[in-house]
Order: structure tokens, then C-alpha cells, then sequence
């Protein structure tokens, strides 16, 4: 099974990530605003949304900010974004590979309690979105939606939420 890390050691304290109402406040600081190149349309996607798709890229900017947000139930003890950073660019350095972090990162989000219910609305919403559609737009959102799937397997090591169809 895929190593899971979901504690970070900072100014030799260890930190362990949660999902907490206020990771979702924290989180909002990273919602992303795109504009869609087909129909030009802004697309809003929320702070834990936005974190949890650039985690299934495995983007180190975006671990960054899980771990600002899954460290902020700490309150006045939690670290600073800057000494997060830091500590994520040391591991990387050291050890040449975040895939732990990441892992620990999806999991935490995908299957504990507090954004449990969000993540798995989203997969649902993404395998839907699909069935809505005809020819080739309907083909493109499953070939999405089955690459979505096979990377959060590919990182995890384990299915995401399946919904029955």
C-alpha cells in the first residue's frame, strides 16, 4: 500500500493535518477563478476544491496550501505559511519525493469526515456531467472523468468514491 503522510514536523514540532471547518476558511484564500476557453464563461472553484484538484496534479504550490490550511485548527500556534513552504522544499530536497505527502493530502480530504460529503459530491457531479451530454462533448467529460479516477488510484493506490450507476 501507498505510504500515507499526514503529519509535518516544523521547528521540531509536529503538526498533524485535519479537515476542519476552518481548513475550509483558511482554504478560500486559494480559490481559483478561470475562464473557460470554449464558452468564455468564469469559472469560480472553491479554496478546497481548487487544493484538492491541483493535489490529484500533484503540485507542490498546492500541498503548500493544504498544509497552511490542514494546520489552521493549530490557531495561534500554527505555522506560517512561509515556514510550511520551507519545510515542503526541505522534504522535497532531502528525500526527492512528496508522493507521501500527497497521498496523505487526497485521503485526508477524499474519505474523513468533514469534506468527505463535498469530494463525494464531486466525483458524482463529474461522473453525471458526462451522462448529460452528447457525442463528443459527452465523450470528452467521461475520458475526464475516467483520468480523474485512474490518477487519484495512481496516487493513492486505492479507488476514489464509487458511485452506483
Amino acid at each position: 500500500m501507498t505510504e500515507s503522510i499526514t503529519e509535518i514536523r516544523i521547528n521540531d514540532k509536529i503538526f498533524k493535518a485535519k479537515g476542519t471547518y476552518l481548513f475550509g476558511k483558511t482554504a478560500k484564500k486559494y480559490a481559483t477563478n478561470e475562464v473557460d476557453e470554449e464558452t468564455g464563461k468564469k469559472l469560480e472553484t472553491d479554496g478546497v476544491t481548487s487544493i484538492f484538484m491541483g493535489l490529484m496534479q500533484q503540485d507542490p504550490d498546492k500541498l503548500i496550501e493544504f498544509w497552511h490550511s490542514a494546520t489552521s485548527h493549530y490557531l495561534k500556534e500554527q505555522p506560517s505559511f512561509e515556514e510550511i513552504a520551507t519545510t515542503i522544499e526541505d522534504i522535497a530536497a532531502e528525500t526527492g519525493d512528496l508522493k507521501p505527502y500527497f497521498v496523505g493530502a487526497l485521503r485526508m480530504l477524499n474519505e474523513d469526515g468533514y469534506y468527505k460529503g463535498k469530494l463525494q459530491t464531486l466525483w458524482f457531479m463529474m461522473k453525471r456531467s458526462s451522462q448529460n451530454k452528447k457525442g463528443e462533448e459527452k465523450e470528452k467529460a467521461k475520458e475526464s472523468q475516467e483520468l480523474f479516477v485512474e490518477l487519484y488510484e495512481e496516487i493513492t493506490g486505492k479507488p476514489p468514491y464509487e458511485i452506483k450507476a
